[in-house]
């Protein structure tokens, strides 16, 4: 009979306990909520970029998943002190087997900090080009402009030369045109300044730069520098050779292209 009650006291403590660690996961998971939701309402104020964010999001919820767990294992009857320090041993082994992964991590909040990009940049790094789409703990995911996902490791994005084509709201257009040494130079430079300026897309604010600035063996080079807003860049680039071609046609400027003569002599009979 006392063994059944013993059991019966156990169980009803067992139960106990479990009732209050799922009162404490339920109430961690509670304050977790209102702090995200705090956090949340906070950042509407802000500007940070969503993939910083994200990032923050994950660190918290990582965050009070420890903490709640411990707090529920205690609850329990674990040795706290004791799994903190398996935990803390624990940690340090995996951090000196992990450690090429540990520095993707250290990396990673290297740019949520620095900031060098947001999504939807478009960027160059380590000799790839694509739009910004996500930052996740150890990589950086990328969309190249043919449609192909690319995962760069942390450490090449935050220990690379990077170039930032959308950080500024206007991008320089540098184009080169070859035409006959017969052409008149300023007729020329007129022909391009005006097909430049004549789009939609050239910001009329910087005037563009026309100048001759080359001599090759069969033609010289014109060179033009506009400017257009970064979004329009790669459309005002290909229209403005499509119609310097049509121009130049029409008004029969030559483009010169490498060619041979050949000059057969014939000799005279003796």
């Amino acid at each position: 009979m006392r063994t059944t009650e013993k059991y019966l006291e156990k169980l009803f403590d067992l139960g106990e306990h479990l009732i209050a660690a799922a009162i404490i996961v339920l109430i961690g998971y509670l304050i977790y909520r209102i702090v995200a939701k705090m956090f949340d309402k906070f950042i509407e104020k802000t500007q940070y970029d969503e993939i910083v964010l994200r990032f923050i999001r994950t660190i918290i919820k990582l965050s009070f998943g420890i903490i709640i767990g411990i707090m529920a294992l205690g609850e329990l009857g674990v040795n706290v002190t004791t799994l903190i320090a398996i935990f803390t041993t624990a940690a340090a082994a995996i951090a000196l087997a992990f450690k090429d992964t540990l520095a993707e991590l250290v990396d990673g909040v290297k740019i949520m900090l620095s900031r060098p990009f947001v999504k939807g940049d478009l960027i160059e790094v380590d000799n790839v080009t694509g739009r910004i789409q996500e930052i996740s703990l150890f990589y950086t995911f990328l969309l190249t402009v043919d449609n192909k996902k690319i995962v760069i490791p942390n450490s090449v994005m935050a220990n690379s030369r990077l170039i930032n084509y959308s950080s500024e709201d206007f991008r320089r257009v540098d184009l080169a045109f070859d035409v006959d040494y017969d052409c008149d130079i300023e007729y020329v430079k007129k022909l391009i300044s005006d097909v430049a300026t004549s789009s939609p897309l050239c910001e009329k604010s910087i005037p563009p730069f026309v100048r001759l600035t080359e001599y090759k063996d069969s033609s010289i080079t014109f060179t033009l520098r506009v400017w257009t807003r970064t979004e329009n860049f790669e459309e005002f680039k290909f229209n403005i050779v499509e119609d310097m071609k049509k121009t130049f046609d029409e008004h029969h400027i030559n483009i010169p292209y490498p060619q041979l003569d050949v000059h057969m002599i014939q000799e005279k009979s003796s």
